[in-house]
């Protein structure tokens, strides 16, 4: 005879888990918290037969509880990113708003529900099939449409598909040469085809890309304009679109992240570290083109992402490991790529963006007076074993432990400098929390910092000879053309520019030891070796990727060396319109303006509140 159910106890799946059910219909309340099947029959389920099935039946509902658990964590942690980009969505809204009244007092406002043009209808209800090999066009990819169609583009002449094109090959071209000079991957590391190939797969890259190659197209038009009103008109319009495009590529940033979110990062590991390059895209682009504004939620919400990746990815046997993840995003999953092999399109992406994520968060933590997000991956990720070790290895382990981020190939700056910066922060934001607490250990502070400074004054040592000679070249010959950094060598050697940042870090630690003293002589003495380092860069636009130890030696430079730094400075020429040497130079002045009030209240001021004296934290990259 069958059994059936009584109402008193509850569905199946609670009766096999021994838990009391509100028997709520069609799916009980306890079932839909654990996000569980709830099964309501008059017959007893099979399973349930007091035995080895229903032993195993509830094993595996346990771990399906678990496994539920599991990606409800990685949900709330993946919607607190997408909060994040809803705030700069936010923000964006506002910005266009303000940018556009201020140009028109009669302009329409912006509205999110404003639907597309009827181009834009024609054009998404005839879309055919996306071809990989084939550039997307704005019109094709704009689903979700921008707040207000510009005025009139700066490429009015030219068809919508072409101009997209144009604009693509010009970020390609010279804007990303141009935001990344010492990035010169070879052959074997498939060159920059993974950024095109990007740009054809992820919407938000593109609208970004399209909106940095349509704004540096536009400060180059707008430099050649004969007359001033003729010079706004034309950044005005530039504005306009780059504003267009930056909404269009938040949309989908927040778009893509909603996929992500819904299915989780474990199973989709190539989308999540495309979002995540996204993102950091994102930021780099708004620095560069001096909107600082959002820089620390980018930054917040790419952290993120890159924990949820290593933590459902990359965690091995003994810890993290970033090769897993290379590993599988390799063409054959878990397949060793060794280096006489090239990088696949996912791997190169993950390894240029992580280390960009490492460089900005690591010169961000000493601006934010904390350590370094990202901190805790920096031993795995950049730490490498000394001669005597690697001696020991075999090739094999060697490629496999050795770091696969090596700093030197994408920012121009070795590994060990940016690590000792991320351990100053870290021992920077434990002294203040210690100074809080009223505990501070003098004898610990000077122990932490003398390991440090021993350190780097060791790989100094190492360093190969970088030439230097002080003859202030760029101060005579001028920066260099925009235009000339699609096909120019690096601008300065890696070593010189290793050598500048370690002086910026040895001034740092200086600051964080011992207060606020630019007359000791060690202070002294590092700020004079900076400013010969710095002399003896080739041309002055080299600045722009040293700008983080050219403002720490500028701050506590003496009074007779300030206008050293204007003089370099000024070498650029005016205006300023890309990077963040503009907010530097800012921070510089105010800094000098305030030189006595600062040396009388040395205790109230350090590195960070330089870095923060703008009213808004400065990204110095």
């Amino acid at each position: 005879m069958t059994s059936k159910t009584r109402s008193v106890g509850g569905c199946w799946t609670c009766r096999l888990r021994r838990k009391k059910c509100d028997e709520a219909h069609p799916v009980c309340n306890n079932c839909a918290t654990l996000e569980i099947d709830c099964l309501y029959s008059n017959d007893k389920p099979e399973w349930m037969d007091g035995g080895e099935r229903q032993r195993q039946r509830a094993e595996w509902l346990k771990s399906e509880v678990k496994r539920k658990a599991a990606h409800r964590r990685e949900r709330r942690d993946l919607l607190g990113i997408e909060v994040r980009l809803e705030s700069l969505d936010a923000s964006l809204v506002d910005q266009s708003d303000i940018a556009r009244s201020r140009e028109s007092p009669d302009a329409t406002p912006p509205s999110v529900a404003s639907g597309p043009s009827s181009s834009d209808d024609r054009t998404r209800n005839s879309t055919p099939a996306s071809d990989s090999s084939t550039l997307p066009t704005t019109s094709s990819l704009s689903v979700l449409p921008p707040e207000e169609p510009p005025r009139e583009h700066i490429l009015k002449g030219m068809l919508p598909q072409d101009r997209d094109a144009h604009l693509t090959m010009m970020y390609l071209d010279y804007v990303f040469p141009f935001m990344f000079p010492f990035y010169r991957p070879s052959a074997l590391d498939v060159g920059r085809g993974w950024l095109l190939a990007l740009l054809t797969k992820e919407k938000a890259l593109f609208h970004a890309a399209l909106g940095m190659g349509g704004y540096f197209y536009g400060v180059i038009l707008s430099s050649q304009a004969h007359d001033s009103d003729s010079s706004h008109e034309c950044l005005a319009r530039t504005l306009e679109e780059l504003h267009n495009q930056q909404g269009l590529a938040l949309r989908w940033l927040q778009h893509e992240m909603q996929e992500i979110i819904t299915r989780g990062v474990k199973g989709h590991l190539a989308e999540a570290s495309r979002v995540m390059a996204s993102i950091i895209q994102l930021l780099t682009c708004e620095v560069a083109i001096a909107k600082p504004d959002n820089w620390v939620m980018h930054l917040g919400a790419a952290t993120e992402l890159y924990d949820e990746i290593m933590k459902h990815h990359g965690m091995g046997d003994h810890g993290p490991c970033f090769m897993m993840v290379l590993l599988q995003l390799g063409t054959r999953p878990f397949s060793w790529t060794p280096k006489t092999h090239p990088w696949g399109l996912d791997q190169a992406i993950m390894r240029f963006f992580t280390a960009q994520l490492l460089f900005i968060d690591t010169v961000a933590s000493t601006t934010l007076q904390q350590p370094p997000r990202l901190h805790r991956h920096h031993q795995f990720l950049l730490c490498d074993f000394d001669e005597e070790t690697k001696k020991k290895m075999s090739d094999v382990e060697k490629e496999q432990t050795t770091p696969h981020i090596n700093l030197e190939e994408f920012v121009g700056v070795q590994n060990w400098v940016i690590l000792a910066i991320g351990e100053i922060a870290a021992l920077d934001a434990w002294k203040q929390g210690m100074k809080r607490a009223g505990s501070l250990s003098v004898a610990q502070l000077v122990s932490q910092a003398a390991a440090i400074e021993h350190r780097l004054h060791q790989c100094l040592q190492t360093l190969p000879d970088a030439g230097v000679k002080p003859t202030h070249s760029g101060l005579v010959h001028g920066p260099r053309p925009i235009l000339q950094y699609s096909l120019a060598p690096v601008m300065h050697d890696s070593t010189l520019n290793t050598r500048i940042w370690a002086q910026g870090a040895l001034i740092y630690l200086g600051v964080v030891l011992s207060g606020w003293q630019p007359a000791t002589s060690e202070i002294r003495d590092s700020v004079s070796q900076a400013i010969e380092l710095l002399s003896s860069l080739p041309n002055p636009d080299s600045l722009r990727t040293v700008v983080w130890p050219f403002v720490v030696a500028g701050c506590l430079a003496a009074p007779d060396q300030v206008h050293i730094f204007r003089q370099m400075a000024n070498a650029m020429g005016s205006p300023k319109p890309f990077g963040t040497l503009g907010d530097g130079l800012s921070i510089l002045e105010y800094v000098w303006a305030h030189r006595s009030e600062i040396d009388n209240n040395p205790d109230q001021w350090d590195v960070a509140a330089c870095f923060n004296c703008l009213g808004r934290p400065a990204l110095l990259i």
